[in-house]
């Protein structure tokens, strides 16, 4: 089952409605491997067919250096293909004495480069994204790198996404670097750089490509060139609104698209790892030292609160209900691996919950639903009783690995008094929390 991937049933624990989820031995959700390499065919072809494409769209002057031309870029695979033969061509033309015919070996080489560059680009702007999920997420978008990234955003609901910040700019740049070396391009930096520049000059770039077909007139060259030297040498950085005009025309074909049918539960989990990371670092950063066994121990994320207060509500209350046996076991530090391991009992605590809550949730489902409320459990109406209520604590407890499951069950399930309090989370969130506990 897709669904299962990176979390599987643990069918000793789940007795009666609980349903409770733990390590999966396997990713379920990863194809096999003949599966892998028929999906990279696919791609494969697609991007074979927008050489053929390009080859008839240029004229025999310029086919010497379509084998520096890669599917990378902006624009969509064809005239990114056009565009960086042109640059090619505009760095250092080649003056033939007639037709040129392309060699077969290298332009075979070069739509293997540039299925390389494809996969980079996206793994390098989605770090959590494995090589096989970038190959689908191309195949839905027929090879087009910008398109492709706006399905990844719109399938993990990305809300802060912005195409003209800083941290999206940032990112595209670096990925452009990364997919230009991952194709073996050999002047990866400079090409990185053109589009760059180019990107605040698109609506000339697209209608002077567009128009480029075979006996296409020579001021359409000229004009190509003059711009690439005019944005190359300008003195002024690109304006702050000059990279959002590749996702605009991404969004349009975007439309076009079919919809996503896989399940990623793999690469979705790292991003919920991620974010559960973040609240613990957040709530560290409010406990005093003397929590921080505590936290490790039972210090879980969820709860009737926001993430960060559910662990500093479930942190304090286990200290002082079962207090440890001797100062001496008070932390200093925290290490990366320990805080690391409350996360992921966190994440198996919190899938199992929804799960326990809606008996027809799959992994896949409850992760989706995790991240889109950024896993605020309180944002939902998930029991319809305290029982029921009480029952789906228990097997986020047990999933957790909680030491006192049952009394942690016990103690959330009594805490919706407490949510008609405004000043009780004021209290938690002004930083000095366990001192009003």
């Amino acid at each position: 089952a897709a669904g299962e991937a990176m979390a599987s049933l643990n069918a000793k624990a789940s007795t009666g409605h609980l349903r409770v989820y733990g390590p999966a031995l396997h990713d379920y959700g990863a194809p096999l491997m003949k599966d892998r390499d028929q999906e990279a065919s696919l791609l494969l072809l697609k991007i074979r067919h927008h050489y053929e494409e390009a080859l008839g769209r240029l004229t025999f002057r310029w086919l010497s250096d379509v084998c520096l031309g890669v599917c990378v870029g902006l624009l969509d695979p064809v005239s990114n293909i056009i565009a960086s033969t042109l640059l090619a061509a505009a760095e250092a033309p080649v003056d033939t004495g007639g037709p040129t015919a392309v060699d077969g070996p290298r332009l075979r080489d070069m739509e293997r480069r540039s299925l390389d560059g494809l996969v980079a680009f996206l793994t390098c702007f989605f770090p959590y994204l494995a090589d096989w999920e970038a190959v689908r997420y191309l195949l839905l978008a027929e090879a087009d790198p910008i398109v492709a990234a706006r399905i990844v955003i719109e399938y993990r609901g990305v809300r802060c996404f912005r195409e003209g910040s800083a941290a999206a700019r940032g990112a595209l740049k670096l990925a452009l670097h990364c997919a230009m070396v991952a194709a073996k391009h050999p002047c990866p930096s400079q090409l990185a750089d053109a589009w760059l520049s180019l990107s605040s000059s698109l609506n000339n770039v697209v209608p002077l490509l567009s128009g480029v077909q075979p006996n296409f007139p020579r001021d359409i060259l000229h004009s190509f060139h003059t711009l690439v030297k005019e944005t190359a040498h300008s003195p002024c950085p690109p304006p702050d609104g000059s990279l959002v005009r590749p996702w605009k025309l991404a969004a349009r074909c975007r439309k076009h698209a079919p919809k996503l049918t896989y399940r990623h539960s793999w690469s979705l989990t790292r991003v919920l790892l991620d974010t559960i990371h973040g609240f613990y670092l957040q709530a560290l950063a409010r406990l005093p030292v003397g929590y921080h066994r505590s936290l490790l121990d039972a210090g879980h994320c969820y709860g009737p609160f926001d993430p960060v207060s559910n662990i500093i509500v479930n942190t304090i209350w286990y200290q002082a209900t079962f207090p440890p046996l001797s100062q001496q076991d008070e932390l200093d530090i925290v290490s990366t691996l320990c805080l690391m391991r409350i996360e992921a009992r966190s994440f198996y605590g919190l899938v199992s919950f929804l799960c326990t809550c809606y008996q027809d949730l799959d992994t896949d489902q409850a992760i989706r639903f995790l991240l889109d409320t950024a896993l605020n459990l309180s944002a939902t109406k998930h029991c319809s009783s305290v029982k029921e209520e009480q029952e789906a604590y228990r097997a986020a407890a047990i999933a957790a690995w909680h030491p006192r499951p049952d009394a942690q069950a016990g103690f959330l399930s009594s805490l919706k008094a407490m949510l008609v309090a405004p000043h009780v989370l004021s209290l938690l969130q002004d930083g000095e929390a366990s001192s009003h506990f």
